[in-house]
């Protein structure tokens, strides 16, 4: 009964769920912890489950032939993710890594098939969840191509101060630490040039960075980037 309670507890990040359903899904889920970097599963592994993110950072990507990492997007508490799975028989075409420490709860399908013959609503509410993420990917593709590298790269800051952002005196900090090379392969760049863009949004007043996080400060100059087309 503790841990049927401490599950409730953690899946109160997903609200558009009711009481018998969070309740139906923890007694068919476990949870697991995982440290930073460790990985949950790899592209083109065969393991069907779903995932709920709890709590931490997870950043799904894929890797061309040549080995080059393209980060898809990074989930927050709430997200869930490993369906593209689920319903088919082909294995994962992403690789789910984390990037801060993470608890998850971790439902295999057979469960997760079950629980959606017995209570069809559990389906439509978990595909809503999972409706952000194609809508997300969806405005990926528009960016990569309609704007130029300095618009995707104000369109991702401004998609991380709406899912990471946190107000303080200086203006919206991103509560995410993220390198060079990892922003380059979420805008579809290269580190050279991630770097250049931004020491000019930085000259330009848009953005300051303290203790590595970044911090914007004109929203409206951002936007005005988004604009830039190719």
């Amino acid at each position: 009964m503790k841990e049927i309670k401490n599950c409730l507890k953690d899946l109160i990040v997903f609200q558009n769920l009711d009481p018998e359903e969070l309740e139906m899904l923890c007694e068919n889920s476990y949870a697991k912890l995982y440290e930073k970097d460790e990985v949950i599963f790899f592209e083109n592994d065969s393991v069907k489950k779903l995932y709920f993110l709890v709590k931490g950072k997870v950043k799904l990507s894929m890797l061309s032939a040549a080995g080059k990492e393209k980060v898809l997007t990074i989930l927050q508490e709430g997200d869930i993710f490993g369906e593209l799975s689920l319903f088919d028989e082909d294995p994962h075409p992403l690789t789910a890594e984390v990037m801060s420490d993470a608890r998850l709860l971790i439902i295999p399908w057979n469960e997760m098939e079950r629980m959606i013959i017995e209570r069809p609503s559990l389906a439509i509410k978990i595909i809503e969840a999972l409706s952000k993420k194609t809508r997300l990917l969806t405005s990926q593709v528009r960016e990569l191509v309609f704007q130029d590298a300095a618009g995707r790269l104000a369109s991702l800051l401004s998609r991380l101060a709406d899912d990471f952002g946190r107000e303080i005196e200086l203006g919206t900090v991103i509560d995410l630490v993220l390198t060079h090379q990892e922003i380059a392969n979420l805008i579809g760049s290269s580190r050279v040039t991630v770097t250049k863009l931004i020491n000019r949004f930085i000259d330009e007043g848009m953005i300051i960075i303290k203790k590595r996080k970044i911090i914007i400060k004109d929203f409206e100059s951002l936007g005005e980037r988004l604009q830039t087309l190719l």
